[in-house]
């Protein structure tokens, strides 16, 4: 199916085709003809985190940043779907176009910057999901007018808003689309705001009743000096795990290409 639609998509802008795209899963979702588009895996049962899992195979942040489309996605067979990556505020991200077709190396290159509704958008849609199957992450970042210095405020807050409603949380410090975003990884900075978000995981585990498990996601860029210090804070801090990884900035494979 994806063979005859492609020519279609292909002749749109990147970002609309992605929008698109997503309507007619929806649609397709709420007719009930989803299974044509994709056969259910064999049940995988995974456990990490103190979930389980029911495959291995999900799908990261950055499709459905709004949370507007949970169930069509885990109805695809994904054992989890992470969305996001949602801010306090809503904001439109970077101006456009910020995404491009590397065609002949099968990649895009993506400029989004934290485009999305807001957190309060988000819990309304995940209020709204049904959810019957797989697990759900949220993927929570600051908004770009948000300074380093006071990161953890807009952290914190998605974090309590959000808690209630995950299966896991993801804090996002690495994606290069936000100016700054990726100081965060520094060992001092990380320590002070993953510091502040464990604390309040915990307070927050102790007032809903159960443990929400917290990930950080890390950029593919560092160093190897700076991934011993990134993994020496999470460990010191007793975080729940790392996601491996954000967006590169390395143009290395496709820097022939014009758009690299």
């Amino acid at each position: 199916m994806y063979g005859l639609a492609r020519p279609f998509l292909f002749a749109l802008d990147a970002e609309h085709a992605h929008g698109l795209a997503l309507k007619a899963m929806e649609l397709a979702y709420r007719s009930g003809t989803n299974p044509l588009l994709a056969a259910r895996p064999a049940p995988l049962p995974t456990k990490a985190f103190g979930l389980t899992f029911p495959n291995p195979v999900g799908l990261a942040a950055g499709m459905d940043k709004n949370g507007a489309h949970i169930d069509a996605l885990l109805a695809l067979g994904f054992g989890f779907v992470e969305i996001g990556t949602v801010t306090p505020r809503a904001q439109p991200g970077n101006a456009r176009p910020r995404m491009f077709r590397l065609p002949q190396h099968k990649a895009v290159i993506n400029r989004l910057g934290f485009n999305n509704e807001g957190v309060d958008a988000l819990v309304r849609n995940v209020e709204r999901a049904r959810r019957k199957e797989g697990l759900l992450g949220i993927n929570i970042g600051r908004n770009k007018d948000t300074s380093n210095e006071r990161a953890a405020s807009d952290y914190l807050y998605c974090l309590e808003r959000v808690y209630p409603l995950a299966d896991y949380i993801t804090v996002n410090i690495s994606s290069p689309n936000t100016a700054g975003l990726r100081e965060l990884q520094e060992e001092q900075a990380l320590r002070h705001l993953v510091g502040a978000l464990r604390e309040s995981q915990e307070e927050l585990g102790a007032q809903h009743g159960k443990r929400v498990p917290m990930l950080v996601k890390i950029a593919p860029d560092l160093s190897d000096e700076d991934i011993d210090a990134v993994a020496r804070v999470l460990r010191d801090l007793s975080v729940d795990g790392v996601i491996a990884t954000n967006t590169t900035v390395s143009r290395i494979s496709v820097q022939e290409h014009r758009l690299a």
